[in-house]
């Protein structure tokens, strides 16, 4: 009602004459009530503002499909603006911030025979730490009419991406390199016995690979399909869709360095509600001092609807 009234307001004597007094009381409201709701609503237009500048920034340079919640929490608005999530999404709605949903085409790994001497070893799995379970995918990016191919591998207790590599070539040497990155961060006495998963990739079962796996005392788990291979999937598409929009890179060289910048966003800045809105090396440091660490459930595609065991 406040910036009709102002409407009027500004109108009187160029298209009106009529007595401000008689609108105010045909909305049952005084002057001083109105000069109140009128100075509110000037409060909530600057803030409006100044909230859509730092959405679109944020959209532009770290996170270009961030939703209302991760907005909400990497702003940092509620400190910020004293504003609940609940009235901050309904901002973004009433402003035009919201953004349409994403459709996606799955596209599937090309799978080895040889990962078929495998099975899936994490489905229903309940997690109580950082290495334990790794998941590893491939996913191709177009940059400056190229083609490439990057490499990940996700600690999936974590969320935190522990090795990379980005390149022209999808070869065992590729995702070795990634492997590499791995094995550095967490070093090796930490990995024995932690779960490698994949889709079935045949650069993760490969010779190379495979041997490499084994001197790391690793267990290896193979998903039956991309589906089943969906915590990798879900990081890849945010990365490719969410984090890669944001890159400006005119050479190869800058495009692997962008690449390294926007993960190190993902890992070190950006918060995820999953993880109580703490971003995945946030979470570890978080959780590393506490004698009994938040567990995490794997979902089991063993169940059906009604959670029932199928088999």
């Amino acid at each position: 009602m406040a910036p009709l009234l102002q409407a009027l307001k500004r109108s009187q004597g160029v298209e009106h004459s009529i007595p401000m007094e008689r609108f105010y009381r045909h909305v049952g409201i005084s002057r001083q009530g109105f000069s109140k709701k009128a100075q509110r609503s000037r409060h909530e237009q600057c803030m409006i503002q100044e909230l859509t500048g730092l959405v679109h920034g944020y959209r532009k340079k770290k996170d270009r499909r961030a939703g209302s919640r991760s907005l909400y929490a990497n702003l940092g608005v509620k400190v910020k603006f004293d504003m609940g999530v609940t009235k901050f999404e309904r901002l973004m709605s009433a402003n035009g911030l919201s953004l349409a949903p994403l459709r996606t085409r799955v596209v599937t790994t090309r799978s080895s025979m040889q990962s078929w001497n495998y099975k899936n070893l994490i489905n229903g799995l309940t997690l109580t730490g950082i290495n334990q379970v790794v998941a590893g995918d491939i996913t191709y990016i177009y940059h400056e009419g190229r083609r490439y191919y990057l490499f990940c591998l996700i600690d999936l207790y974590s969320a935190r991406i522990v090795g990379h590599h980005i390149g022209p070539n999808m070869r065992a040497e590729d995702a070795k390199q990634a492997l590499d990155q791995w094995v550095r961060l967490r070093k090796k006495e930490t990995l024995k016995n932690c779960i490698h998963h994949t889709d079935g990739g045949g650069q993760y079962f490969s010779g190379l690979y495979l041997s490499e796996l084994g001197q790391l005392k690793v267990r290896i788990s193979r998903a039956e399909n991309c589906l089943k291979n969906g915590y990798a999937e879900q990081r890849n598409g945010l990365i490719k869709y969410h984090l890669l929009p944001t890159i400006q890179a005119d050479s190869e060289s800058k495009f692997s360095q962008e690449i390294s910048r926007i993960i190190r966003l993902y890992n070190q800045e950006r918060k995820q509600e999953g993880l109580g809105w703490l971003s995945p090396v946030g979470f570890e440091k978080k959780i590393a001092g506490l004698c009994i660490k938040p567990e995490r459930n794997l979902y089991n595609f063993n169940l059906d609807d009604d959670g029932f065991d199928e088999a």
